[in-house]
């Protein structure tokens, strides 16, 4: 059984859960953008913002590897099938058991990271000099209970996706960046010191991830009730569930494995590299988040039940999602080839972000664009794989990315280290390898369910190349007018004028997509 009708065919009810998703993680992202942009006018591409980056990835990795992903893989499809069945209470159970085994598990690891901060900061920034290894260390003591609130958070969040309540699962995130918006609205003209700026900035951003958790509550306890952590593994799901996260966890791990060694390989290049990668990746996730996490989020509860009757079922809503991720992707992957520039630009350059950071980070946002496709599209095919129960094609697909993506990487940035082109080389190689992903997972489905890309597919993805091409050569002439111009003077018509073009393109040639968005905004 599935939650699909006749009347409404699974790729609809996908659309407009991936639109809620959307708009929660829009709200989170605009605010993100805001905080990005004031870190970058105090802090710019300093040593002191390279501690700070560094710092925050360390605990980011592990909140990543125990959070939202993990629970998404391993929590959500069992518990959304005892919610299509009907079974409350088997539900609830299984939700108290592993909120228990979570709080335990992250307490433990958070005050094992606060204690070996000394030795992460050696083993993942080990090019740092000293200065910047003793900053990284303090912020990284201050950063690493955050990693147990973001856990915390995920479990959350998989309890609202699972009753297909999406939009305060992803929202709530925008009280993560507030937090961090006011501390540097506030202290950011004060601080004596951009060390002294970095510190408070890591308390604030502590608060904003209890701030994150505690909005996420009421709505919680409304959908469960009164729930008291166990930590009862007899409860029904709860041996599935902790069997589920051992590969997934390993999956997610060697992702983070991934981007912890672009993080060492970047600590010897010259200074700013790993601030310029931050920013880069930031831009660059924008996409991937608004239009690939959002339906992959939304289809994963989904293809969970679906998962349970016939896979045609499935196979169709895995094709509307990927044929609806790629419609804004491969665009957004030729603004940032092409005009990169004008994007950084207009989301950065003010304060000690000045022209030269401007250029660099573009460099490095081109170099991941190049794989923009396959980490948007990873996502949601995985998402597949552990509807249908398969944990160990994703681990493999991980496992191949992340030995693809470290060879390319040192062997492209080794020549370049000593140029601002080193970060670029090691963005590139993530990209490599991001395709490696995706096309071990591709051949897992394929093995599944059959042929995923039909010729309906392939010539909607046509449509989309030749409409983004064609917008990227109509805004030339413009981003040429207005080339001398401040970005945030110039940037919003280019990128305007590509918008524009692109969806009318897109419409002229015949995708169903752009004839969707034109007619709600008729509507509005």
């Amino acid at each position: 059984m599935t939650l699909s009708t006749a009347a409404e065919p699974p790729e609809s009810s996908s659309s407009r859960s991936a639109t809620v998703v959307f708009a929660g993680i829009l709200l989170s992202r605009v605010l993100g953008l805001v905080r990005t942009t004031l870190f970058a006018r105090y802090l710019g591409t300093s040593a002191e913002a390279d501690a700070f980056n560094a710092a925050f990835k360390i605990p980011n990795a592990v909140r990543n590897l125990l959070g939202e992903g993990t629970l998404s893989a391993s929590f959500v499809p069992v518990y959304s099938r005892m919610l299509a069945r009907g079974d409350a209470r088997a539900a609830k159970a299984l939700a108290a058991a592993v909120l228990g085994f979570l709080i335990a598990g992250v307490s433990i690891l958070t005050i094992l990271g606060m204690v070996a901060a000394p030795i992460l900061t050696s083993v993942f920034a080990p090019g740092f000099d000293p200065a910047r290894t003793e900053l990284t260390t303090r912020l990284t003591r201050v950063l690493f209970p955050m990693t147990g609130l973001m856990v915390l958070s995920g479990w959350c969040l998989g309890v609202q996706n699972s009753h297909r309540k999406f939009f305060w699962s992803y929202a709530s995130a925008a009280l993560w960046s507030i937090a961090q918006i006011a501390l540097l609205l506030w202290w950011g003209p004060a601080a004596t010191s951009m060390a002294q700026l970095a510190w408070w900035l890591a308390w604030a951003t502590l608060v904003g991830s209890a701030l994150q958790v505690a909005a996420q509550i009421p709505e919680v306890i409304r959908l469960e009730g009164a729930l008291r952590p166990t930590l009862n593994r007899a409860a029904e799901g709860v041996t599935q569930t902790l069997r589920n996260i051992g590969p997934v966890v390993i999956a997610l791990g060697v992702v983070q494995i991934s981007s912890l060694i672009d993080l060492q390989i970047a600590s010897y290049l010259p200074s700013g590299a790993p601030s310029n990668m931050y920013y880069a990746n930031l831009i660059a996730l924008l996409p991937v988040s608004l239009f690939g996490v959002s339906v992959a989020a939304s289809s994963l509860p989904d293809f969970s039940r679906d998962a349970t009757g016939a896979h045609d079922v499935l196979l169709e809503r895995l094709r509307g999602g990927w044929q609806r991720i790629l419609f804004y992707i491969v665009p957004s992957a030729a603004v940032f080839i092409v005009y990169g520039d004008v994007c950084v630009g207009l989301l950065l350059r003010n304060g000690r972000f000045g022209a030269s950071d401007q250029h660099a980070v573009h460099l490095v946002l081109a170099a991941f664009a190049i794989g923009l496709i396959s980490f948007a599209s990873v996502k949601l095919l995985a998402s597949a794989h552990y509807a249908l129960q398969d944990y160990r094609t994703p681990l493999r697909a991980s496992i191949s990315s992340l030995v693809v993506s470290a060879i390319a990487s040192i062997a492209c940035a080794y020549p370049l280290r000593h140029t601002v082109w080193g970060a670029a080389a090691i963005a590139f190689g993530s990209s490599v390898g991001s395709f490696v992903n995706l096309s071990v997972l591709i051949r897992g489905l394929r093995a599944r369910l059959g042929p995923l890309y039909t010729s309906t597919m392939w010539l909607g993805s046509r449509r989309i190349v030749i409409a983004s091409i064609a917008a990227a050569a109509l805004a030339w002439p413009v981003r040429m007018l207005v080339r001398d111009w401040h970005p945030m003077v110039g940037g919003p018509p280019v990128l305007a004028l590509f918008g524009i073009s692109y969806l009318a393109f897109a419409w002229w040639m015949g995708s169903r997509e752009a004839a969707r968005l034109l007619h709600v905004t008729a509507r509005g």
